[in-house]
């Protein structure tokens, strides 16, 4: 085989590979990211749940929300209900868990107003008497 052969099948190669990268590229897909507010607690988000023990629609946060009154609780999936679904957020709250890398304060009033409590990161539980659907907003530290 001559040089000149060589080069072209090389050359075929590493066009065909670049073409197959590139595909598997374009097909491959977004990485995986929480979904603010999907009825899911996904890594990276906080979630409080309608019932106690982690039961019930959930509100799942990625982000602060200083006003919880126009905020719903939400199913994880269209085709089932749960208890507390549509429910307002505000002042319904039993039970969280904080699936971020940093700790979230919760209010028991709006705009950082009320009491106030912190939720480490990996913290999951029921609320407490003082925080029991008592919560109006959340910050993460």
């Amino acid at each position: 085989m001559n040089r000149s052969t060589v080069m072209r099948r090389l050359t075929g190669i590493t066009l065909a590979a670049t073409a197959i990268t590139g595909l598997t590229l374009t097909t491959a897909g977004p990485a995986t990211a929480a979904g603010h507010k999907n009825g899911n607690v996904e890594s990276g988000e906080f979630g409080l749940y309608y019932n106690s023990n982690y039961a019930g629609c959930v509100f799942d946060l990625l982000y602060s929300d200083e006003r919880f009154s126009d905020d719903r609780f939400v199913s994880s999936t269209t085709s089932q209900t749960c208890p507390g679904q549509n429910q307002t957020t505000d002042d319904n709250t039993a039970s969280y868990w904080n699936r971020d890398v940093t700790t979230w304060d919760v209010y028991t009033n709006p705009v950082r107003g009320g009491i106030h409590g912190s939720l480490p990161l990996d913290y999951y539980g029921n609320a407490s008497a003082t925080f029991k659907n008592e919560i109006s907003s959340a910050y993460y530290f």
